[in-house]
């Protein structure tokens, strides 16, 4: 007679599986789900058959959307991020996470437990409770994917992006194109090494951590300042970003080239691959507007605790006009 397995046995077995199309086995699931937040004000969490989450809660939410599908290394921390700083930038505290990860057939159950626990991890680093969401395995994928959306709750007046005036200052925080800078090492390991050298290469590797992709810390420095507009930019980069500003608030913007922070890697590794480090991804960089003095008085609040910004455009009075200032 041969006895049956117990249930770490069976769920290590699983585990070290390849993943068939469908929904996960409900053993398996549970194992994953242990991995998500529990407090107390969560009356329903991440739990196998349930359809949502319910948390208590009465003040304003900020809720946004976004998914990770240019990578999946690190996924955890770029799927945190991106959406956290969503709520950031409209003058929120992020709070609660739910994702929806899809895994395509043949994908290592292994694989799907380190994005479980890199997703656990960032959450954690955070701050924000990962409450719980959907997992499924699809030929509709080829990688995994995660997309996630974040809620959060209004500190202060929403930061919109049309709401800058003419007489305000532009303030930019960290690099451009930092993001992008930190992805190119991750998927191009080899041409980076050889045009950065090792040690510049495991420089530019560690952005994604420090100064980071989050701006929460961004966030709560000027949980008390008086901004007009903000903007998270990602996609298209700041240029995007500052456009979309100047566009949605019916200003003109004057930007002053010498004044953008740009890592000399960063262009190296731009002019490598074709990419104009104003419109590469720029998640981590915070842009948002104030009054001259009171933007100054920003920057020295971010230097203090060790995050570069600085005054990098004016805005007047016009029609969403971007105008960029390099060499006179």
């Amino acid at each position: 007679m041969i006895d049956k397995p117990g249930k770490t046995g069976i769920l290590h077995s699983m585990i070290e599986k390849e993943l068939l199309p469908g929904k996960l086995p409900p053993e398996m699931l549970d194992r994953l789900l242990a991995a998500t937040s529990k407090a107390p004000e969560i009356l329903v969490g991440a739990v196998s058959g349930e359809d949502a989450a319910v948390v208590r809660g009465d003040a304003r939410l900020v809720l946004t959307a976004d998914p990770i599908t240019f990578t999946e290394e690190d996924i955890g921390t770029y799927t945190v991020a991106v959406n956290a700083n969503d709520i950031v930038a409209m003058g929120g505290t992020p709070v609660y996470l739910t994702t929806t990860i899809l895994c395509p057939p043949g994908c290592p159950g292994r694989r799907l437990e380190t994005v479980f626990q890199d997703i656990r991890r960032a959450c954690d680093r955070a701050e924000i409770l990962w409450i719980g969401g959907h997992t499924e395995v699809t030929s509709a994928v080829t990688r995994i994917v995660v997309s996630a959306q974040a809620v959060g709750f209004l500190h202060k007046e929403a930061t919109q992006t049309s709401a800058a005036r003419p007489g305000q200052a532009l303030v930019m925080t960290k690099y451009a194109a930092l993001e992008a800078t930190t992805l190119i090492a991750r998927e191009k390991p080899g041409i980076v090494r050889e045009l950065l050298g090792e040690e510049a290469y495991q420089n530019v590797l560690g952005l994604l951590y420090d100064p980071g992709i989050s701006i929460l810390k961004e966030g709560k420095i000027l949980e008390s300042a008086v901004i007009g507009a903000a903007h998270d930019p990602t996609e298209g980069g700041i240029a995007t970003g500052i456009h979309e500003i100047a566009e949605y608030s019916g200003v003109d913007i004057l930007l002053a080239y010498d004044r953008i922070n740009i890592k000399d890697e960063t262009k190296r590794l731009c002019a490598r691959f074709g990419l104009d480090p104003l419109g590469a991804l720029s998640s981590g960089v915070f842009i948002f507007t104030a009054s001259p003095g009171e933007a100054r008085r920003a920057c020295a609040a971010l230097a203090a605790q060790g995050l570069p910004a600085a005054v990098i455009g004016e805005l007047t009075a016009g029609s969403g006009k971007v105008l960029l200032e390099r060499e006179g």
